[in-house]
């Protein structure tokens, strides 16, 4: 028997009952639409996750500490000596250009941060100062500034501030459109902020009162003393970003180190008598693509240093998304089991109408194995095209059910969102699928109908 000859007698077969073929294909088009919707959505929710996560460069940021606690002892009260843990590795300037020396590292510089207040129209609010180089001009979430620009010098004298810090002034943008409708607020256009000189209040020692140290006063010699920078740009950074750009103001180096404050260092470092000129409490490193983020980690560990990053959390993140794709598989495989079910129960249906047909193909030399291929023929045509219109079937669904939750939630994020992620990767594996499912349902049928005794058939006929 020839190949052509099993592929004819396999369609001649399936059109001999065209309803009950039809219903098949159809159950099992179900099972795999149901499996194929599931994973896309699965992976639709992955996609937006991660081009969130990319947007606020969670997973691209290290911060770098020269400090590096392990627990060496006890004292003889039986507590921990905090002080002997404590294990610096200087953070200076050798360091940092040992740092931008490390494979797939592209930016690095010292994290300063200097408490101030900020001034804008009488009204004044708690902020971070952060000293940013101008080459982060080109990393998020400084790249696609929408009102202003970034400053392009480490000397240039001005202020790039974040919108959440207007906010916090209870200053809105006239072009945003989450503008509140009813209290106690600002609307001013952007126009009206970019260039405008802000007053920036920080902290100074007061020489005058330092005589106040020695007279047990709750008052500090300190006192208020005021800079005045243009704004450049303003920033949407906020609490979704790395900690470094978690919203503030941000200056270039040089005119933040031109700030007058006051420089307190943390007790570790006083502890460590690091009060040296030129070394840093820590170092944001920063990557382009979070899959480089390992093997940086790895170098600066083997340095050494101690490092922290939020990236460390995204094995755990894949174990959830892991858990997710298994779970709503599972549901589209029990659907797609239920038609494999309707797959075997067709071809046992087949046999009986068959058995005088398989009894004279073995009569004239047919094999068991040419027997058995017919029927592996069949299902796999009928897992074929019960893929195809389970991928098709669910694409459909899939794009209604986008366009209606874009239309319910869209309309409250301000954007759309692809909940569904149908990838060729995902629609060829779902037809594979579906035909190997096909192929496994058919093999005891196929054994059954090459179990036949031709001399019972065509005596029972």
């Amino acid at each position: 028997m020839k190949p052509s000859d099993i592929l004819i007698l396999a369609a001649s077969n399936l059109k001999q009952n065209k309803v009950r073929t039809i219903l098949t294909i159809l159950g099992v088009a179900i099972g795999i639409g149901s499996l194929g919707a599931m994973v896309a959505f699965a992976n639709g929710m992955q996609n937006n996750i991660a081009k969130s996560l990319e947007k606020n460069d969670l997973f691209t940021g290290i911060t770098v500490s020269g400090v590096n606690f392990e627990p060496d002892g006890y004292n003889i009260y039986g507590a921990a000596n905090l002080i002997e843990q404590v294990k610096p590795v200087p953070l200076d300037d050798d360091m940092l250009e040992k740092i931008k020396a490390i494979p797939n590292v592209s930016a690095a510089f010292p994290e300063v941060i200097i408490p101030a207040k900020l001034k804008i129209n009488d009204k004044t609010v708690s902020v971070n100062i952060k000293s940013v180089p101008a080459m982060m001009r080109d990393y998020r979430p400084f790249d696609n500034i929408k009102y202003g620009s970034f400053y392009t010098s480490d000397n240039q004298k001005g202020v790039v501030v974040s919108r959440a810090v207007l906010q916090k002034l209870n200053i809105f943008l006239a072009e945003d459109e989450d503008k509140p409708t009813s209290g106690n607020f600002t609307i001013l256009p952007a126009d009206s902020i970019i260039g405008k000189e802000i007053e920036i209040i920080t902290t100074v020692f007061d020489v005058e009162k330092v005589d106040l140290l020695y007279k047990n006063s709750r008052e500090l010699p300190v006192k208020p003393e005021s800079t005045f920078l243009p704004v450049c740009g303003i920033v949407d950074a906020n609490s979704f970003s790395a900690g470094m750009f978690s919203g503030g103001i941000f200056l270039p180096p040089k005119t933040c180190d031109a700030l007058p404050s006051v420089d307190l260092k943390n007790v570790y470092d006083i502890i460590n008598n690091y009060s040296n000129s030129g070394q840093y409490n820590s170092i944001h490193v920063r990557v382009r693509d979070f899959t480089q983020l390992e093997s940086v980690k790895y170098a600066l560990e083997k340095m050494g240093l101690q490092v922290f990053s939020i990236g460390d959390k995204l094995k755990d993140m894949k174990k959830v998304f892991f858990l997710l794709d298994s779970l709503l598989a599972a549901v589209g495989i029990i659907a797609l089991l239920v038609a494999a079910l309707g797959i075997v129960n067709t071809l046992m249906m087949a046999i009986y109408e068959r058995r005088k047909e398989i009894g004279i193909m073995k009569s004239m030399g047919a094999t068991a194995f040419q027997i058995r291929l017919i029927f592996y023929v069949e299902a796999a045509v009928m897992g074929l095209f019960g893929g195809i219109l389970g991928v098709l079937g669910g694409k459909i669904s899939a794009m209604f059910a986008n366009s209606v939750a874009n239309s319910q939630i869209g309309v409250l994020v301000d954007s759309t969102v692809e909940y569904f992620s149908f990838t060729w990767s995902l629609i060829f594996g779902a037809m594979a699928f579906s035909v190997a499912v096909s192929f496994l349902a058919s093999i005891y049928p196929a054994a059954r109908a090459a179990a036949i005794d031709p001399l019972v058939a065509l005596r029972r006929e």
